[in-house]
């Protein structure tokens, strides 16, 4: 982990005990210990993946992201209203210049991108939508028929769904592919899944009052290719890799086939009008595993990825 990561995991550490000391835990307070998780620690070892100094989005993005992250984490232990919003309003403004480094990478690029490329340059666009329900959750405003929590679940889905989880993929893939050719079409299908995944669930959940057999429907489509490519792997990819690496993604990927098997449990219950898995055990099992498990062992077996790569270049350079 980079000096920045372990600034932030010291300051979220900061946040939960004095969250523990001065608010009672309730399901929203869950979902803000796990947003100010990726503010601090998720965000920047994703942004360590795909550093290019010279853009100019990207130099401010990392520059604010600390103090930006801290502000929020500051509005989270206010009332909703126009001060928590002031103290949100510098996180949104992160996540725009981070989208905009997506977008340039994109305008740069897109006549010879590769489906990896597509994969980071709209995981961090998508990040900026998790920017703005943050603020709309701030405000305390009615957004259609939402209640506070889901409110705040959408902007985590966005962080973590279509930020993390396309960038953690296009690495991860590109490696997979070099192992395996014959998976291209396969992977270039689960690609493709993944990105209309986060604006499909989005919908669905706003339409599950009255459709809510489309929401089970956006849940399969973005959950099934996911648990393909963990699989796929688990198999053909993590066992060529050095023992500290294949640990971490092994953790990773076996984290994510729980929490996506709990995501379509939560669904198919949903269209049944049934209770198997509530929002809080949701929140707890889905959203605690796929924090710490997939999402943080993702990005550290990513990083360790990265790195033993370039050692092994600069060792046959030399």
């Amino acid at each position: 982990m980079k000096t920045s990561s372990f600034a932030g995991l010291f300051l979220w550490i900061a946040f939960v005990v004095t969250k523990l000391i001065t608010t009672p835990i309730d399901t929203l307070q869950y979902v803000m210990i796990l947003l100010m998780f990726a503010y601090l620690v998720l965000v920047p070892l994703t942004l360590n993946l795909v550093t290019q100094n010279k853009n100019a989005f990207f130099r401010y993005a990392t520059r604010l992201q600390l103090m930006s992250a801290v502000l929020a984490g500051i509005s989270f232990f206010l009332e909703q209203g126009t001060i928590a919003v002031l103290l949100a309003v510098p996180w949104f403004l992160t996540t725009i210049l981070i989208a905009l480094y997506g977008l340039t990478r994109l305008l740069q690029t897109w006549k010879k991108s590769t489906v990896f490329d597509v994969l980071i340059q709209l995981g961090l666009m998508y990040i900026s939508i998790g920017g703005l329900w943050l603020v709309l959750h701030r405000s305390g405003m009615q957004i259609l028929h939402f209640s506070d929590v889901i409110v705040l679940l959408t902007s985590i889905h966005f962080h973590y769904a279509a930020f993390i989880t396309p960038i953690t993929m296009a690495f991860i893939g590109k490696r997979l592919l070099a192992k395996v050719p014959a998976l291209k079409s396969w992977f270039k299908l689960i690609a493709i899944l993944v990105l209309f995944g986060p604006p499909f669930i989005a919908t669905g959940i706003t339409l599950s009052d009255s459709l809510p057999v489309l929401e089970f429907i956006s849940v399969v489509e973005f959950v099934t290719p996911l648990i393909v490519f963990s699989i796929l792997c688990l198999v053909y990819f993590v066992p060529t890799l050095e023992y500290s690496v294949q640990m971490l993604l092994s953790i990773s990927f076996a984290s994510l086939l729980f929490s996506m098997s709990s995501a379509m449990i939560y669904g198919f219950a949903h269209i049944n009008e049934t209770v198997i898995l509530g929002i809080p055990l949701m929140v707890f099992f889905h959203g605690f595993i796929n924090t710490f498990g997939f999402s943080l062992f993702g990005l550290l077996g990513v990083t360790a990825m990265q790195e033993t790569k370039q050692v092994k270049k600069t060792s046959l350079s030399m």
